[in-house]
Protein backbone atom coordinates (compact mmCIF):
# COMPACT_ATOMS: atom_id res chain seq x y z
CA UNK A 1 0.00 0.00 0.00
CA UNK A 2 1.33 3.43 -0.91
CA UNK A 3 2.47 5.51 2.04
CA UNK A 4 -0.14 8.29 1.64
CA UNK A 5 -2.94 5.73 1.23
CA UNK A 6 -1.75 3.88 4.35
CA UNK A 7 -1.56 7.13 6.31
CA UNK A 8 -5.11 8.09 5.32
CA UNK A 9 -6.47 4.66 6.22
CA UNK A 10 -4.77 4.53 9.63
CA UNK A 11 -5.76 8.11 10.55
CA UNK A 12 -9.35 7.34 9.54
CA UNK A 13 -9.36 4.20 11.71
CA UNK A 14 -7.86 5.99 14.72
CA UNK A 15 -10.43 8.78 14.45
CA UNK A 16 -13.18 6.15 14.12
CA UNK A 17 -12.13 4.63 17.45
CA UNK A 18 -12.38 8.03 19.14
CA UNK A 19 -15.83 8.59 17.59
CA UNK A 20 -16.90 5.14 18.83
CA UNK A 21 -15.70 6.08 22.32
CA UNK A 22 -17.96 9.13 22.23
CA UNK A 23 -20.89 6.68 22.41
CA UNK A 24 -19.59 3.80 24.54
CA UNK A 25 -16.49 1.79 25.37
CA UNK A 26 -18.09 -1.24 23.78
CA UNK A 27 -18.15 0.61 20.45
CA UNK A 28 -14.38 0.17 20.24
CA UNK A 29 -14.44 -3.64 20.45
CA UNK A 30 -14.91 -4.22 16.68
CA UNK A 31 -11.68 -2.26 16.05
CA UNK A 32 -9.36 -4.27 18.34
CA UNK A 33 -7.58 -7.61 18.06
CA UNK A 34 -8.22 -10.45 20.49
CA UNK A 35 -4.69 -9.95 21.87
CA UNK A 36 -4.82 -6.14 22.15
CA UNK A 37 -2.65 -4.43 24.78
CA UNK A 38 -3.55 -1.00 26.18
CA UNK A 39 -1.41 1.14 28.49
CA UNK A 40 -2.93 4.15 30.18
CA UNK A 41 -1.62 6.90 32.47
CA UNK A 42 -1.02 6.13 36.14
CA UNK A 43 0.33 2.65 35.41
CA UNK A 44 -2.82 0.98 34.10
CA UNK A 45 -2.05 -1.83 31.64
CA UNK A 46 -4.79 -4.11 30.29
CA UNK A 47 -4.50 -7.11 28.00
CA UNK A 48 -6.64 -10.06 26.98
CA UNK A 49 -5.19 -11.93 29.99
CA UNK A 50 -5.26 -9.18 32.63
CA UNK A 51 -7.95 -8.90 35.28
CA UNK A 52 -9.89 -6.87 34.34
CA UNK A 53 -9.14 -7.48 30.66
CA UNK A 54 -9.44 -5.07 27.72
CA UNK A 55 -13.02 -6.06 26.91
CA UNK A 56 -14.05 -5.85 30.59
CA UNK A 57 -12.78 -2.26 30.69
CA UNK A 58 -14.53 -1.32 27.44
CA UNK A 59 -17.83 -2.92 28.54
CA UNK A 60 -17.72 -1.48 32.05
CA UNK A 61 -20.68 0.58 33.24
CA UNK A 62 -18.07 2.92 34.75
CA UNK A 63 -16.84 3.90 31.27
CA UNK A 64 -17.51 7.59 30.58
CA UNK A 65 -17.77 8.42 26.85
CA UNK A 66 -15.68 11.25 25.44
CA UNK A 67 -17.58 14.48 24.85
CA UNK A 68 -15.15 15.88 22.27
CA UNK A 69 -11.72 15.12 20.85
CA UNK A 70 -9.09 16.59 18.57
CA UNK A 71 -6.00 14.81 17.20
CA UNK A 72 -2.99 16.87 16.10
CA UNK A 73 0.71 16.40 15.32
CA UNK A 74 -0.23 13.11 13.63
CA UNK A 75 2.49 10.82 12.23
CA UNK A 76 2.00 7.41 10.63
CA UNK A 77 4.83 4.99 9.84
CA UNK A 78 4.55 1.56 8.22
CA UNK A 79 5.91 -1.38 10.22
CA UNK A 80 6.78 -3.81 7.45
CA UNK A 81 4.07 -5.01 5.09
CA UNK A 82 1.34 -5.79 7.60
CA UNK A 83 1.27 -3.09 10.28
CA UNK A 84 1.57 0.62 10.96
CA UNK A 85 2.08 2.87 13.97
CA UNK A 86 0.33 6.18 14.49
CA UNK A 87 1.38 8.77 17.06
CA UNK A 88 -0.36 12.03 17.88
CA UNK A 89 -1.36 14.56 20.49
CA UNK A 90 -4.93 14.03 21.69
CA UNK A 91 -6.99 16.73 23.36
CA UNK A 92 -10.34 15.52 24.63
CA UNK A 93 -13.05 16.25 27.17
CA UNK A 94 -15.42 14.13 29.22
CA UNK A 95 -18.45 15.23 31.21
CA UNK A 96 -17.64 16.00 34.85
CA UNK A 97 -18.69 13.50 37.49
CA UNK A 98 -20.64 15.91 39.74
CA UNK A 99 -21.99 18.58 37.41
CA UNK A 100 -23.39 17.60 34.02
CA UNK A 101 -22.26 20.91 32.51
CA UNK A 102 -18.65 20.72 33.70
CA UNK A 103 -16.06 19.00 31.56
CA UNK A 104 -12.81 17.29 32.42
CA UNK A 105 -9.90 17.99 30.09
CA UNK A 106 -7.47 15.36 28.81
CA UNK A 107 -4.26 15.95 26.87
CA UNK A 108 -1.95 13.06 26.02
CA UNK A 109 0.61 11.85 23.55
CA UNK A 110 -0.87 8.65 22.13
CA UNK A 111 0.39 5.86 19.93
CA UNK A 112 -1.40 2.90 18.41
CA UNK A 113 -0.26 -0.05 16.35
CA UNK A 114 -2.63 -1.28 13.65
CA UNK A 115 -2.04 -4.81 12.31
CA UNK A 116 -3.41 -6.30 9.10
CA UNK A 117 -5.37 -9.45 10.01
CA UNK A 118 -6.62 -11.30 6.92
CA UNK A 119 -9.06 -8.67 5.66
CA UNK A 120 -8.70 -5.49 7.71
CA UNK A 121 -6.47 -3.43 9.97
CA UNK A 122 -7.17 -3.94 13.67
CA UNK A 123 -5.77 -2.16 16.71
CA UNK A 124 -3.33 -4.42 18.58
CA UNK A 125 -1.65 -1.83 20.85
CA UNK A 126 -2.55 1.58 22.27
CA UNK A 127 -0.61 3.75 24.73
CA UNK A 128 -1.22 7.15 26.32
CA UNK A 129 1.25 9.47 28.08
CA UNK A 130 -0.25 12.50 29.80
CA UNK A 131 1.03 15.73 28.28
CA UNK A 132 -0.09 18.03 31.12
Amino acid sequence: MASKELETRIVDLEEATWRALQKSGEGMIPFITDDCIMQFPLGMKVTSRSDPNVQDILRSEAFIPWKSFELSKVDVQPLGDSAAIISYLARATRPGMDDGDATLGFEALCSSVWRWDAEKYSLCFHQQTLAQ
